[in-house]
C-alpha cells in the first residue's frame, strides 16, 4: 500500500491503490535541533573574530585612549536592558518547557541585569555625588567581582544539574508558583551581595587605587577567581550540551565572549584604554548575540506554529478518506458563495455525483478496495476540476462540486468533463455473471442558480442538484440531468 502523504497510484493486488496528499501537523520545538550545523559554524565564524580582534589589541590593551565618561553609564545601561531581556526569553523558555536549569540560567541573567543597574546608580553624576562615590568605590569594586562571578557560577550550576532535573509537568498554579520564584530570586541574591559586600567593606582589600588602575583586581586572585568562573562555565556548556540546540551554541559564544572581555580587561587594568573599550564591546557582544539567537528562535517558532496552524486547518476541512474538501467545509463555502453570488448577480452552479452501483462493488471486491475507488474517482474529480471550482465529498460514495461564476451550459459542459475522465480512467467495476467487463461510472445532477437575488437558499439549490441525480439514475445512470432555478 502507498505511504501516508503520496499522490500517485500503483497496482496491488489487482486493486490501484491511490491516495492525496494531506499535509501533517508537527510537534513543536522551542530551540531547533534538526538542522544545528548552520548555527554551529556561524557561532564558530563568529567566535573566532572574536579571539581574533582580542588577540589583535592585547599588544596594545595599555595604550591611552580619549576619555569618554559618558560612555560608562551608556555601556551600563545597554547591559542591563540587554541581561534582561534575554533572562525574560528564558524565563519563558522555562515556563514552557518546565526545565529547571533555565530557570537557573534565567536568574543568572536577571542577577546580571541587577547588579548592573546597582552599579549603575552609583556611578558619580547618575544617583550619586563624587564624595559619596568615592567612600562607595571599594565596596562597588567587589560588587563588580561578585556580579561577574556570580552570573558564572549559576551557569555552571545550571549545567552541572542539566541531567538531574529532567523537564517535569506541573498544573497551572504549581508553574505560576515556580515562575514567580524564579523571578524573585534573583532580587534576593542580588540584596544578600549588597549586603554581605557592605558588611565587609572595612575587611576587604581596595581592588581600585586613587589614580584609577585596577591591578590588585586583574593580577591578585578575584580577578583569577572570575576568569576561572567563566572558563568552568565555558567548558561545562560545551560538555553537557554538546551544543545539541542553536541555544546551545550561542550560550557557549557569550561565556567565550564574557572570557575574552575579562582577558582583555585585565591586561590594561586601566580605564579609558583601548583594551578598556574594546573590552566592554566584547561584553555587549556577549548578551547581543544570545539575545539575537533568541530571538531568532521567537521567529522560527512563530513560522513553525503558522505552518502548524495551517496544516491543522488543512486536515480541519479536508475528508479523510480522500483528502477533499469536507462536508462542513462544503456547506461552509457554499453559504458563502451564496452570499457572493447575491452582491455579484453571477450564476452559481453545483454538481451532485454518485458513484453508479457502489454498494455492489463493496459487495464484490469488498470495502478495502471500495476505499481505493472513492480515492481514484476523488483524485479524478480534483484534477478534471477548475482551480476555482470546490470539489468535496458529500457523503459515501457521493460528491459535490460547487461552480462559481458558472451558467448552466458551461455546468453541463463540465459535468460532461468530470464524468468522461473518470470513464476513462477505466476503474474495474462490479459486473453482473455473464455480462462484459464494465468501467466505474458516475452519475451527475445538476442544479444551477440565476443571478436572481431573490431565489431561494442554498438549501433549494442542494435539492435541485439532488433531484436532477436522482433523475440521471433513472434515466439509466452515466449520464447527467440538470435542473434550473
Amino acid at each position: 500500500m502507498s505511504p501516508p502523504g503520496c499522490r500517485h497510484g500503483r497496482q496491488d493486488n489487482g486493486v490501484i491503490r491511490y491516495c492525496i496528499k494531506t499535509p501533517r501537523p508537527q510537534m513543536i520545538e522551542l530551540h531547533s535541533v534538526g538542522n544545528i550545523r548552520p548555527h554551529r559554524l556561524f557561532a564558530s565564524l563568529c567566535a573566532a573574530m572574536l579571539i581574533l580582534a582580542a588577540v589583535l589589541v592585547l599588544p596594545h590593551a595599555s595604550q591611552p585612549a580619549p576619555r569618554v565618561p559618558l560612555l560608562v553609564p551608556v555601556f551600563s545601561s545597554a547591559q542591563a536592558t540587554l541581561n534582561a531581556i534575554i533572562a525574560y526569553l528564558v524565563l519563558l523558555q522555562f515556563h514552557m518547557e518546565r526545565n529547571d536549569p533555565d530557570a537557573l540560567i534565567s536568574i543568572a541573567f536577571a542577577y546580571s541585569s541587577l547588579l548592573t543597574l546597582v552599579l549603575l546608580v552609583s556611578l558619580p553624576g547618575v544617583l550619586t555625588s563624587d564624595d559619596h562615590f568615592a567612600r562607595l568605590a571599594p565596596a562597588l569594586g567587589w560588587l563588580w567581582v561578585a556580579k561577574l562571578a556570580g552570573h558564572a557560577l549559576l551557569i555552571l550550576l545550571a549545567m552541572l544539574l542539566w541531567r538531574k532535573w529532567p523537564a517535569r509537568t506541573a498544573a497551572r498554579g504549581e508553574i505560576h508558583c515556580r515562575v514567580a520564584l524564579v523571578a524573585f530570586v534573583p532580587v534576593l541574591l542580588v540584596g544578600c551581595a549588597c549586603a554581605l559586600v557592605n558588611g565587609l567593606a572595612s575587611n576587604l582589600p581596595l581592588l581600585q587605587d586613587g589614580q584609577g588602575s585596577y591591578a590588585s583586581l586583574a593580577r591578585g586572585w578575584p580577578g583569577l577567581f572570575i576568569l576561572a568562573c567563566w572558563a568552568c562555565a565555558l567548558l561545562s556548556v560545551l560538555l553537557v550540551t554538546r551544543l545539541r540546540r542553536s541555544f546551545d551554541c550561542w550560550l557557549a559564544f557569550s561565556c567565550l565572549a564574557y572570557l575574552l572581555y575579562l582577558t582583555v580587561n585585565f591586561s590594561s587594568a586601566l580605564r579609558f584604554t583601548a583594551g578598556w573599550y574594546l573590552s566592554r564591546l566584547f561584553e555587549l557582544t556577549a548578551s547581543a548575540t544570545l539575545l539575537g539567537a533568541l530571538l531568532f528562535e521567537v521567529l522560527r517558532m512563530q513560522r513553525q506554529l503558522k505552518t502548524l496552524y495551517q496544516s491543522a486547518y488543512q486536515i480541519s476541512i479536508r475528508d479523510g478518506l480522500t483528502g477533499l474538501y469536507s462536508r462542513r467545509y462544503f456547506d461552509t463555502a457554499l453559504a458563502h458563495e451564496q452570499q457572493l453570488m447575491a452582491h455579484t448577480r453571477r450564476p452559481l452552479s453545483l454538481l451532485m455525483i454518485d458513484i453508479d452501483f457502489f454498494k455492489r462493488y463493496n459487495d464484490t471486491y469488498g470495502h478495502p478496495a471500495g476505499d481505493d475507488c472513492l480515492r481514484q474517482v476523488a483524485a479524478c474529480l480534483q484534477d478534471s476540476a477548475r482551480s476555482s471550482d470546490i470539489v468535496a465529498r458529500y457523503g459515501g460514495e457521493e460528491f459535490a462540486v460547487i461552480l462559481p461564476d458558472t451558467d448552466a451550459n458551461e455546468a453541463r459542459q463540465a459535468a460532461e468533463r468530470l464524468r468522461n475522465a473518470i470513464m476513462a480512467r477505466g476503474i474495474p467495476a462490479a459486473s453482473p455473471a455473464g455480462r462484459e467487463r464494465l468501467v466505474v461510472t458516475v452519475s451527475i445532477g445538476l442544479g444551477c442558480r440565476r443571478s436572481d437575488p431573490q431565489a431561494a437558499g442554498e438549501t433549494t439549490l442542494i435539492d435541485e442538484a439532488d433531484h436532477a441525480l436522482y433523475d440521471a439514475k433513472r434515466q439509466g445512470r452515466n449520464r447527467v440531468a440538470c435542473r434550473i432555478l
